[in-house]
């Protein structure tokens, strides 16, 4: 970064560097929107719709202190971060505020739930 910074600015310009470290980003992935996103923004329909549905909500959980366990809860938002499909899907569900950024013409650089 400090070398995009480097290269781009005059010694009379300002520069400002500005950080997102998104605690628990993939823990925060809405379900819905996400899906949204892979329909309206990367052309993703119909059958693998379906299938990242299907893949997203088979997350649960539950508490388990001693012989006591809660009942089963099926999560509506995060991503299983074992999979190589979480920076993925998680870089597909941060296409609009990148959009926004670059509306702007400002210089973005993301490294998995950094920005």
């Amino acid at each position: 970064m400090l070398s995009d910074i480097l290269q781009t600015v005059h010694p009379a310009d300002l520069a400002a560097l500005v950080l997102f470290d998104l605690s628990a980003a993939f823990d925060m992935v809405d379900h819905s929107i996400l899906l949204q996103c892979l329909q309206q923004t990367s052309g993703i329909a119909d059958t693998a719709v379906c299938w990242f549905q299907s893949y997203l909500s088979s997350g649960k959980q539950y508490i388990h202190q001693g012989p006591n366990k809660s009942s089963v809860s099926y999560l509506i938002c995060g991503m299983p971060q074992v999979s190589v499909l979480g920076p993925i899907l998680f870089v597909l569900y941060m296409t609009d505020l990148l959009r926004v950024i670059d509306s702007y013409g400002l210089l973005l650089r993301m490294y998995a739930d950094d920005t």
